[in-house]
This record gives structure tokens, sequence and C-alpha cells, in this order.
């Protein structure tokens, strides 16, 4: 009866694991953009970037904020600054509806973070809608001290903080 319990704790054990391990595959992973999403940003101005970060079909548009806003904080901190602002949200998402036939039961088509996904509907009755959450913001960065502080003291953000707030759930 124990060795019982013993390997049926085993097989739950790694179980779990495959598990966490095929579900964290499907996710965005955070860091630069590539075939299942991340984040790209380009200078538009003095000390003015824009900022994307692209998720996939496995990612909520709170999770392609939350990296946006993370990798807004690690840009600001690279760059010898401490806050900064959100001058514009240019934020959208791309949603895909496949209508299957008998003639064509899937569809294979390039997503918006650049990864190939195929959709098969087993009922051919039902469409499948794939939805890909681009987050974009245009920033400004500075130190809380300098001359525009005073202008975005209501919508000034902490770099420091959020990188804070955030790094247990980013990485």
């Amino acid at each position: 009866m124990i060795h019982a319990i013993k390997t049926t704790n085993k097989f739950v054990r790694f179980g779990s694991i495959v598990v966490v391990i095929v579900f964290s595959a499907c996710a965005t992973a955070y860091g630069p953009r590539n075939s299942m999403g991340g984040y790209e940003d380009r200078a538009v101005g003095d000390d003015m970037i824009e900022v994307r970060f692209y998720g996939n079909q496995h990612t909520t548009k709170e999770e392609t904020t939350r990296r946006l806003l993370y990798r807004c904080a690690e840009l600001t901190i690279e760059k010898g600054f401490d806050s900064f602002v959100v001058l514009q949200d240019q934020s959208f998402s791309d949603e895909t509806v496949n209508n299957p036939t008998i003639e064509k039961p899937f569809q294979t088509r390039e997503s918006m973070s650049g990864g190939v996904r195929t959709t098969m509907s087993p009922d051919l009755t039902q469409a499948t809608t794939s939805t890909n959450w681009v987050a974009i913001y245009v920033i400004s960065i500075y130190n809380e001290n300098d001359s525009p502080y005073s202008r975005y003291k209501r919508s000034r953000l902490d770099a420091n903080q959020i990188i804070e707030d955030y790094k247990g759930e980013i990485r």
C-alpha cells in the first residue's frame, strides 16, 4: 500500500511538471521579439522611445501590458533615468477568425508576432478565433528632479518601483 502511494505521488509530480512546461512554452517569453512574441523599441526623439510588446494567442491583454510596462521601466533605468510618462498608447489586438469548410478544414497563417499558426476545427460548423495583443507605448524618460517633472507629476511612473512590483512575474 505504501509503495503504491509513493509511485502515485511520483506520477502526480511528473505530470504536474509536464503540464507546467507545456503550458509555459505556449505563452510569450519575455525577451527580444521572436516568432512567439517579445519586445521591440526604437528612439523617436530626444529621450522619447516607442516601446512595443507583441503577445501571441496564449498571452492576455493584461500580461502583454505588464510586460510592456516592465520593458519601459528597464529602458528608463538602462538610459540613466528614473521616471517615464506614457505620451501615447497605440495598443491594439489582431483578431483572426477561421471559418472552416469541408474543402478547407484548417488554415495556416502568420501571426502579428511573426509565428506561424495552423488552426483546425474538429467541428466544421464552428469558427475558431485567435487574438494576438500588441501593446505599444510612446514614452518620455527623465529624472524626477529634471524640469519636465513638474509637467508630468501626476502621470509619472517610477521605473524602479515597476521593476520591483513585477520582477516576480516577469522573466
